[in-house]
């Protein structure tokens, strides 16, 4: 993280670090995927979901914080560091992109990671690919939109015709009408749901395997009990032929 201790007279600006939360995650996961196996058994117990990397996964505010404050000094860092020519300039805007969140989150980790390394191979393989790859992409998308103030989003009209009910009822057309085609060509039309039910893709039918199955014993034993039953002896009826002995 930023401080303010005076760097100007630095010729190379150190990267900066996540904060301690942030810096949490990361032992959590190093250990998870290179502990011990008690080590692992212990970490992955702990159902931590949040990753630093992603940043849509961070679900606590300190986390969420955190990771805002470390991309913003990241940035700077990188623009200060890297950024020779106006193309290659993360622009000022870049909270306003998502697909930059997610990119600079994966360079900001990527950076990180090397720096923990015991050998520069990693920070090799940063500025080799890494970073090549992310100033592409980063060209292609903004192209010269953002070069002198943040521009509005030139997709935006295209996406939201995207998500219209309409638009959304088309594709899942195509969609059951490719699925309903594989189910008859392959022979195999069932399709598990996530309730638990099973679907006939072709026939539309809907079943519960476990609820017949309990349906199926639960027959099975009114079936047993009425058997039992009528199996009971009964008492043998009295002759009207035969003799009756006084005491």
């Amino acid at each position: 993280m930023a401080d303010d201790r005076d760097t100007s007279a630095l010729a190379v600006l150190p990267f900066p670090i996540p904060g301690p939360n942030l810096r949490h995650l990361y032992r959590h996961h190093t250990i998870a995927q290179n502990g011990t196996e008690a080590e692992q058994k212990k970490a992955l117990g702990r159902g931590i979901n949040d990753r630093p990397w992603d940043p849509a996964t961070l679900g606590n505010p300190s986390y969420r914080l955190e990771m805002w404050r470390w991309l913003e000094d990241v940035v700077s860092w990188f623009n200060h560091e890297y950024a020779w020519d106006t193309s290659q300039v993360i622009p000022d805007c870049w909270p306003e992109h998502p697909h930059l969140i997610h990119e600079i989150a994966a360079l900001a980790d990527d950076r990180y990671r090397a720096a923990l390394a015991h050998n520069g191979g990693p920070l090799e393989n940063w500025h080799r690919v890494t970073v090549p790859w992310f100033l592409d992409r980063m060209r292609k998308s903004i192209k010269a939109h953002c070069e002198e103030h943040h521009q509005a989003w030139p997709a935006r009209a295209r996406y939201a015709r995207q998500i219209t009910q309409e638009s959304i009822n088309q594709r899942w057309l195509r969609t059951n009408e490719d699925i309903q085609a594989v189910g008859v060509l392959s022979g195999r039309p069932w399709i598990k749901l996530d309730n638990g039910d099973e679907l006939n893709v072709v026939t539309g039918e809907i079943r519960n395997k476990a609820e017949e199955d309990e349906i199926g014993q639960e027959e099975a034993e009114r079936e047993r009990v009425a058997q039992g039953q009528d199996q009971l002896p009964r008492a043998p009826a009295q002759s009207p032929l035969t003799p009756h002995r006084p005491g």
